[in-house]
């Protein structure tokens, strides 16, 4: 199954429930969208940006179009940070399982700094199955879990972590921006094609 949904239908099966992986396009912009939504129900949320792309305005516009003081919303929103892959597996495997919240998770960027050819790649390879592991036991606990992977630099060849992550969530959802609206292509994470690598 890999049907084209527009926004709304995207919106509707994020707020069901389950763990979704979203790729493509526009993630600030959706990512922020879905954010609004769940804070103006009053929900707070734990964001982790590892790709320093989180934009509060559009999270204020939401706010605003709902008529909710934006500061509310942003003030649900609890905000960390990730400039590599090790201070993301901290973030996801020690920090939040920690801190035994149950509260959706948005993760910005969760494939893109295990890329860094600066890091051995056995170790990324290592640390990112750390990173599943986490997320597997999160999820086991109650967490919903929203992932956003913009799209990678031309020049890397292979998208294992991101095949990887696929497999742990209950959707994939291919993300395209066209004529001034999202709409998304849906995939079970059982319909992805195998790892060649």
């Amino acid at each position: 199954m890999n049907d084209l949904i527009p926004l709304k239908e995207i919106r509707r099966l994020a707020l069901s429930g389950g763990s979704i992986l979203f790729f493509g396009e526009a993630m600030s912009r959706l990512s922020a969208y879905l954010m609004g939504l769940l804070s103006a129900r009053g929900l707070p949320l734990t964001l982790v940006d590892a790709a320093q792309a989180f934009d509060p305005y559009l999270v204020a516009r939401i706010g605003r179009f709902k008529g909710i003081p934006p500061r509310l919303l942003l003030e649900r929103i609890r905000l960390s940070r990730a400039f590599t892959c090790h201070q993301l597996v901290t973030l996801l495997c020690e920090t939040l399982p920690r801190d035994g919240r149950k509260e959706p998770l948005f993760i910005l960027g969760p494939c893109g700094l295990f890329y860094d050819d600066q890091v051995a790649l056995k170790e990324r390879q290592a640390l990112f199955k750390q990173v599943l592991r986490s997320l597997k036991g999160l999820k086991e606990r109650g967490r919903r879990i929203f992932l956003f992977q913009p799209p990678l630099a031309r020049q890397i060849k292979t998208y294992y972590f991101g095949r990887d992550l696929a497999r742990s969530v209950h959707w994939v959802i291919r993300v395209h921006w066209a004529d001034e609206r999202l709409e998304g292509r849906l995939y079970p994470s059982f319909a992805l094609p195998a790892r060649k690598d």
